[in-house]
């Protein structure tokens, strides 16, 4: 598939700049452009690349393109502008209505006509699922699951009993949706198991990564709200809440009945403890450890970046020492007059 740039233009809103004329069938890093595909430079350290690649157009803001003499799609937003064509470039397949003969469906499920259901996958009793919707091989769709309209389930993804997932939402291979959270309480001289007896609850245009769980509530439901965007391998406990259009990187790990607020971006390794609500607009950088909710909106940090091992010994035995520091301080100030 191929678009002329001044279609591209006129799909993602921004500028054009030379010649409409020109033939774009691909995008391509700004280091390895090639004749015909279309590159962006989203920063100045970028800048370098527009006049020496061989892409037949480029998308950059107006200060960038200073001295570029490529033809270009011009924006204060190249990412966005980037994304919009390489969606229109390399649009999804189509979903061709199937049912597998190999399947396993529920005489009581409800299953749209122009759904499609592959191999192995196994649709239990009172499930429905909705038109669109797309079920690779492998996955299990347990008692009552509601699924809306154009979901992408790819393989093996589990989606627990009386879950709902939302129209437009893409769950990704090993994704499990609906586990019993970690619910156990110590009796006498023994853990016993907390019945965990809610729901998950995924909204619209929710996309959800490989081998990420999201555990149901122990009463009610976890929520994912709109617009969510999850990476892969990350944990969520039960009876969170996560406010719509926040994203969350991989290998984070929220602990039960955490409230996330709304556009929120929570970076890579994150780990928020139990019973804590964090503002709308928050951001959390990699690494960043919570133990205590967050009231207003801002930008949050908690760990220390990689230093040399020897200083770093230096500054943990400091850290040590912290304690009676301060004794002698106390001390001191008590005997000044």
């Amino acid at each position: 598939m191929a678009f002329t740039l001044q279609q591209l233009a006129d799909n993602t809103g921004a500028r054009l700049a030379g010649s409409g004329d020109v033939l774009i069938d691909s995008v391509a890093d700004i280091a390895g452009g090639k004749v015909g595909s279309i590159i962006f430079a989203a920063s100045g350290k970028y800048a370098k690349y527009l006049n020496t690649t061989d892409a037949s157009a480029v998308i950059a803001s107006e200060k960038l393109l200073a001295g570029c003499d490529k033809p270009a799609l011009v924006t204060d937003h190249p990412r966005v502008v980037f994304a919009k064509i390489a969606a229109l470039l390399y649009p999804k397949p189509e979903v061709r209505p199937w049912i597998s003969p190999d399947a396993v469906i529920a005489d009581d499920a409800d299953i749209d006509a122009s759904a499609r259901i592959e191999a192995c996958v196994v649709v239990q009793a009172g499930a429905s699922i909705g038109p669109g919707t797309w079920i690779s091989p492998g996955c299990v769709i347990e008692d009552n699951v509601r699924i809306g309209a154009n979901v992408r389930l790819y393989a093996n993804v589990t989606i627990g009993a009386d879950c709902v997932v939302g129209d437009n939402s893409v769950l990704h291979s090993g994704a499990v949706i609906g586990a019993d959270g970690f619910g156990f309480v110590w009796d006498t001289d023994r853990y016993i198991k907390v019945p965990q007896l809610g729901t998950v609850h995924i909204g619209k245009d929710v996309e959800i990564g490989a081998n990420t769980s999201v555990d149901r509530g122990a009463i009610g439901a976890t929520v994912i709200e709109n617009g969510v965007k999850i990476d892969n391998q990350i944990q969520l406990g039960h009876n969170d809440h996560i406010g719509e259009h926040t994203t969350i990187s991989g290998h984070t790990g929220i602990a039960g009945s955490v409230k996330v607020g709304r556009r929120s971006i929570i970076g890579g390794a994150v780990a928020i403890s139990d019973n804590l609500e964090i503002a709308d607009d928050v951001v959390l950088t990699g690494r960043s450890s919570v133990a205590n909710s967050i009231k207003h909106a801002g930008i949050y940090s908690s760990a220390i970046p990689v230093i040399e091992a020897k200083k770093w010994r230096r500054i943990l035995a400091r850290i040590k020492q912290l304690d009676d520091m301060v004794k002698r301080i106390k001390d001191l100030e008590s005997k000044t007059p």
